[in-house]
């Protein structure tokens, strides 16, 4: 693990990411977290899809509405074929955790999302960076939870947080990274 300090707040999630540029430019695999959710999930049996369906990305999806969240839309052969951030464009939230085939396809997409200047409320956020990929014709799937068995929680805010803890499932998860 290597943490890179970053000495200013950064114009939003994409450009942080970004800091990383020296270590995720390149071949290998990049998933991009946000830090603000815990999220209950077999990480192998998602991970499994990228080489599954061959995609070019994934991202990790759930069934909320709210504008707070960012969305995918599916075409009719299931793929990804848009990402909107904080615009309901479907049913179909991302739950804040984004894979690359090539971390450098990441790099070279945002570049151009932040040349483009595409922000949401003065931020670059990644989710639109898959727009991008998905104009260079690259292949975007999601994988949708499981409810109830895979949740995401997101305790971001104070009013998330509280919900978290009177969640049942919540609670259990809570209580599972309290008492290992």
């Amino acid at each position: 693990c290597e943490i890179i300090a970053i000495p200013e707040v950064s114009s939003g999630a994409a450009v942080t990411a970004l800091s990383a540029r020296n270590h995720i430019d390149d071949d290998a695999p990049l998933m991009i977290a946000n830090c603000d959710q815990l999220v209950r999930v077999s990480i192998e049996r998602y991970l499994v899809r990228m080489d599954a369906d061959r995609l070019d990305g994934l991202i990790m999806t759930m069934r909320a509405t709210d504008p707070k969240w960012s969305f995918v839309r599916r075409g009719p052969a299931g793929a990804v074929v848009e990402v909107a951030e904080k615009v309901p464009i479907s049913d179909e939230a991302t739950v804040g955790i984004y894979n690359f085939r090539r971390g450098a396809d990441f790099c070279r997409a945002a570049d151009t999302m932040i040349r483009k200047g595409i922000t949401t409320r003065g931020e670059y956020y990644v989710a639109p960076v898959d727009n991008e990929l998905i104009a260079e014709g690259m292949r975007l799937g999601a994988y949708a939870l499981r409810a109830p068995a895979e949740a995401m929680y997101g305790i971001g805010t104070p009013e998330d947080l509280d919900a978290f803890h009177h969640d049942p499932g919540g609670s259990r998860l809570a209580d599972a990274l309290d008492h290992p």
